[in-house]
């Protein structure tokens, strides 16, 4: 197949470019290698794929223009990611993720189309009440602008989708964490302030709770929701997935394992935060049963395979 990833360079589209590529697939990868992190792991990221099958365009997604047709499937990853920049910052939420993920899907009409795969968040969940975050039955009450936005494109999907007979499947990432993450992540901060002996701002005791998914867990969700967009019949499909872990852990049990990890003790600042959720968990139920999704590795697992690949990152 001949797949569009647009966020190519970033930490779950670089790993997803990587998987496609060794399913043999042709991979077109869009990213506009913005400043919100170090751009130098972006470039890293694109460098590393090394691969004949594999075509790179430095674009911004809402001027998205590539001129490879017959493109089987399309999956939207790029945006402004995180629930914390900086005030002047937010309207990145408005152009990246919501006009640009309009943008996207023009482009993807204008080229014929048909199947289209998105980034979706648990941030479009409200964390009132008890229970598993369940597509259908939870509340959809976001507290973040991000959350706001991504909730945004699930409406836009939807119109689109039947205005247009195209097809598309969300996935409400829940915490992705691992080898080449993001560094504005709260598991990857700690990490370099423990190793620079600098303070942590810990946002409310650290009783904030999240499900945390590791990336090989979430690159096979995304397989299982490629294979789900091509087995089926329904035209135009429109369907919403969950991929968590279904093991939320508090954020300072989070930082418990990382300092015993390291063998090191953090400085700590604690800060009180309003606008994001309290906890994360993942009712990934309809995953397992239409995707085939089941991830398999724990977090002390996963924070293992990422303290090894950033010591090595470090020393690069």
């Amino acid at each position: 197949m001949k797949i569009l990833v647009t966020g190519s360079s970033g930490f779950i589209g670089f790993h997803l470019v990587k998987r496609l590529l060794n399913c043999g697939n042709k991979v077109i990868g869009v990213d506009n290698h913005n400043d919100y992190y170090d751009v130098s792991l972006k470039e890293l990221r694109k460098n590393s794929i090394n691969s004949s099958n594999f075509t790179f365009y430095l674009q911004d997604l809402n001027k998205i223009n590539i001129q490879d047709n017959d493109i089987d499937l399309a999956i939207n990853l790029a945006a402004q990611a995180g629930v914390r920049v900086k005030k002047d910052k937010e309207f990145l939420y408005e152009n990246s993720n919501i006009k640009g993920f309009e943008a996207f899907c023009n482009f993807c009409k204008q080229k014929k189309i048909n199947k289209i795969i998105y980034a979706s968040s648990s941030s479009v969940y409200s964390d009132q009440g008890e229970g598993k975050f369940d597509e259908n039955s939870t509340t959809l009450s976001p507290k973040s602008i991000y959350g706001k936005s991504k909730l945004e494109n699930e409406f836009f999907a939807k119109q689109f989708s039947k205005k247009h007979n195209i097809s598309f499947v969300g996935l409400r990432f829940f915490s992705v964490y691992g080898p080449w993450g993001r560094p504005d992540m709260a598991y990857y901060s700690f990490t370099e302030a423990i190793k620079r002996n600098a303070q942590i701002s810990l946002h409310n005791n650290g009783e904030m709770a999240r499900d945390m998914t590791y990336i090989d867990d979430v690159i096979e969700g995304i397989i299982g929701a490629i294979n789900f967009q091509f087995n089926n019949k329904k035209i135009p499909l429109n369907e919403i997935f969950n991929l968590g872990n279904d093991h939320p852990i508090k954020t300072k049990q989070m930082l418990e394992t990382i300092e015993s990890k390291l063998g090191s003790h953090a400085k700590i600042k604690n800060i009180r935060t309003t606008n994001e959720s309290l906890r994360t968990h993942a009712n990934i139920s309809k995953s397992r049963k239409l995707l085939g999704y089941s991830p398999k590795i724990s977090f002390n697992e996963g924070i293992v395979r990422f303290l090894d690949w950033h010591a090595d990152y470090i020393r690069r």
